[in-house]
C-alpha cells in the first residue's frame, strides 16, 4: 500500500477542468521532490471537449532561471471538431527548494466557414485564417528539489577517460592531454586543468554534446590540452565528485597525477653557427675597390687614342668577361650575392632575391639554380 501511495505521489496526475468547458489540460510529472541537475520528465495532454468548434492549441513551458526545459516529442490528434495534442518536456532543475513551472497556453478559436474560407486560395493569394486567440492561464506546477551532498558538481552516471602522450620532452616542447566524460545526465562546459605559474596551458573551447530524449539526456565533454615548461613540472590530480540519484550514491572520478620530466636544451644549441650582418655592424667598403678597378681600365681606353671605339667594344667585353668569371668562381651563396650587389643592376634583381632568401630566411636554393637564373 505505502509503494503504491509512493508511485501514485511521483507520477501523480494533475487534472484541472478550466471555467470553459470547451478543453482541458492534463498534467503528467515523473517527480516532484527531484535532487538538483536531476531529469524530470514532463507530459502535458490538451483535449478538446467542445465538438461544435474548430478549434487549435499553442503550448509550450516557459523560460526560467530555476530549470531548463528541453522539449522531445509532440504529437497531434486532429479528427473532426476532436483536436488532441501531447506534450513531452525533459527538464532539469538549476534551483534547490521550492520552484515552480510556469506554462504558456494560447486557444484559438474558429468555425469551418472561415477554415474553408482560408485554404480557397493558391500560393498567389493567400488568405489569412480568421480566428479568436485566447490565452489561458495555467496554474504553475510545484517541485521540491533537494540540494546535493557536499562537494557534489556532477549529477547522473559517468565515466572518465584520459590519455597523455608522454611524460618526457624537452623545453618548452609540449605534451599532449586529452580527457572525455560521457554517460547519462546533463552537462555543462568546465576546466579539466587550471592554469599553473610552472608551465605553459594552450587549450581549446571544451567540446559538449548534449542529446535530449525520452530516455534522459546523454552528454559528453571532450577536452584537448597542450601544456609545455621549461622545467620540471606536475599536473595535479583531477577529481570530479559525482551523485547517481537512481542509487543515491555519491562516487568519484578521477585522473591521476603527472610528474613530467623536462630536458633542458643548451644554450650554444640554439645559437646560429653561422654570422649574419647586423643592422649594427660596420660598412662593407669592399666595393670601392672594385669600383676603382673599373675606373682605371676605363680611364686606359682614354690613354690609347689607336682605334677608341674598337678598343671600347673590347673592354666592354673584357668587362663582362670579368662578371661572368666572378660569378662562375663564385663558391658561397654570400660571395655570390655581393659581387651582384657591386653591380646594382636591376636584371639581377630576382637572383639577389633568391641568394637573400637562403641567406637570412633559410630557405634551399641551390648555388648552381641562381647561377641558371643569372644567365637567363
Amino acid at each position: 500500500m505505502r509503494m503504491f501511495k509512493q508511485t501514485l505521489f511521483i507520477y501523480l496526475f494533475l487534472l484541472t477542468l478550466l471555467h470553459a468547458e470547451d478543453m482541458r489540460y492534463d498534467i503528467a510529472v515523473s517527480n516532484t521532490t527531484p535532487y538538483l541537475n536531476e531529469a524530470v520528465f514532463l507530459d502535458i495532454n490538451l483535449t478538446q471537449l467542445d465538438h461544435s468548434k474548430v478549434m487549435r492549441f499553442k503550448f509550450k513551458v516557459k523560460k526560467s532561471e530555476a530549470y531548463v526545459a528541453h522539449q522531445i516529442g509532440f504529437k497531434e490528434y486532429d479528427n473532426y471538431h476532436s483536436l488532441k495534442h501531447i506534450y513531452h518536456y525533459l527538464l532539469y532543475p538549476k534551483k534547490s527548494g521550492k520552484i515552480s513551472l510556469n506554462f504558456e497556453l494560447i486557444k484559438s478559436l474558429t468555425d469551418d466557414d472561415k477554415v474553408a474560407y482560408a485554404i480557397s486560395g493558391d500560393r498567389d493569394n493567400v488568405k489569412g485564417l480568421e480566428k479568436e486567440d485566447i490565452a489561458i492561464e495555467l496554474d504553475p506546477y510545484l517541485l521540491q528539489v533537494k540540494a546535493l551532498p557536499n562537494g557534489v558538481s556532477l549529477v547522473g552516471d559517468f565515466s572518465l577517460t584520459h590519455s597523455l602522450d608522454t611524460q618526457h620532452t624537452d623545453a618548452f616542447e609540449p605534451v599532449y592531454l586529452k580527457a572525455e566524460l560521457k554517460g547519462k545526465g546533463n552537462l555543462e562546459a568546465f576546466e579539466l586543468v587550471d592554469a599553473n605559474s610552472s608551465y605553459y596551458l594552450f587549450k581549446e573551447m571544451p567540446n559538449v554534446q548534449n542529446f535530449h530524449s525520452k530516455a534522459g539526456t546523454s552528454s559528453s565533454i571532450k577536452w584537448d590540452y597542450a601544456i609545455s615548461a621549461q622545467n620540471n613540472f606536475s599536473l595535479k590530480e583531477v577529481r570530479l565528485k559525482a551523485f547517481n540519484p537512481k542509487s543515491k550514491k555519491v562516487y568519484e572520478l578521477k585522473i591521476p597525477s603527472y610528474a613530467i620530466r623536462v630536458k633542458n636544451i643548451k644554450k650554444e644549441m640554439l645559437l646560429d653557427k653561422e654570422n649574419y650582418p647586423s643592422s649594427s655592424s660596420t660598412i662593407d667598403w669592399s666595393w670601392l675597390s672594385t669600383l676603382l678597378s673599373y675606373l682605371i681600365v676605363f680611364m686606359g681606353g682614354f690613354l690609347a687614342p689607336k682605334d677608341i671605339f674598337k678598343r671600347k667594344i673590347v673592354l666592354e667585353k673584357s668587362l663582362e668577361e670579368i662578371l661572368s668569371e666572378k660569378i662562375k668562381n663564385a663558391k658561397t651563396h654570400k660571395a655570390l650575392l655581393k659581387i651582384l650587389l657591386t653591380e646594382n643592376s636591376l636584371s639581377y634583381r630576382e637572383a639577389i632575391t633568391s641568394l637573400e632568401s637562403v641567406i637570412y630566411n633559410k630557405k634551399r636554393i641551390s648555388l648552381s639554380k641562381i647561377k641558371d637564373l643569372i644567365k637567363k
